[in-house]
């Protein structure tokens, strides 16, 4: 309890120097002409991704809004992509887990498809691989701050280090924001913002 609350005592101090900028959670907009629009979205990632690729996200949870709002960022979250099981491998408060990618899509305002500078089918199954042997574990709440613990995670935490990129490191700077991740890699497809019509597929890339 007593780290709970030292960990919203942090958020709150880093909201104030923050101040006000995009103080605004996302209302998730549903309706049959968004889900058409959803599901060009799982046809593109179909289409374009690969094991162990990410998905960097915009999402709709509160700890999506706290992200966004605090660090006045357009994304969120980051989940390691199964292809072949149709499913995302993700760090959320309760720790980490398995969610199929529907579900990851329905849940996001925007998606962006990242292939991992390096990756290959063989990589990208490693990477997998390695992500799946932390299934089970606990959040890292100290590590958004540069506390980090070796056996717990955060997503982008999660998905860098499972190519190789070091965790653990102390301090604010060495923190792995979303964001970052859609710059350590090339950007197989980027939704937008969810707004109801469906994405062209056939100008993918």
């Amino acid at each position: 309890m007593r780290i709970a609350c030292n960990y919203l005592l942090i958020l709150f101090v880093v909201f104030s120097v923050t101040g006000c900028v995009g103080f605004n959670g996302l209302v998730r907009k549903t309706g049959p002409k968004y889900e058409t629009e959803l599901q060009s979205w799982q046809k593109a990632i179909t289409f374009k991704g690969g094991n162990g690729m990410w998905l960097v996200s915009r999402g709709y949870r509160v700890g999506d809004d706290l992200v966004s709002i605090l660090t006045a960022s357009p994304l969120s979250h980051v989940g390691i992509l199964d292809a072949d099981r149709g499913e995302v491998i993700e760090s959320l408060w309760n720790g980490n887990v398995t969610n199929s990618v529907v579900n990851f899509v329905e849940m996001s305002h925007r998606v962006v498809l990242v292939r991992p500078e390096g990756w290959t089918p063989e990589t990208g199954n490693e990477a997998l691989a390695k992500a799946r042997t932390k299934l089970g574990k606990k959040y890292d709440f100290g590590g958004l701050i540069g506390l980090p613990s070796s056996n717990r995670w955060y997503c982008s935490e999660l998905a860098s280090w499972s190519w190789g990129r070091p965790s653990d490191r102390k301090g604010p700077w060495h923190v792995i924001h979303p964001r970052r991740l859609s710059r350590m890699g090339t950007v197989l497809f980027d939704s937008g913002s969810r707004n109801g019509e469906p994405d062209d597929l056939d100008s993918l890339p």
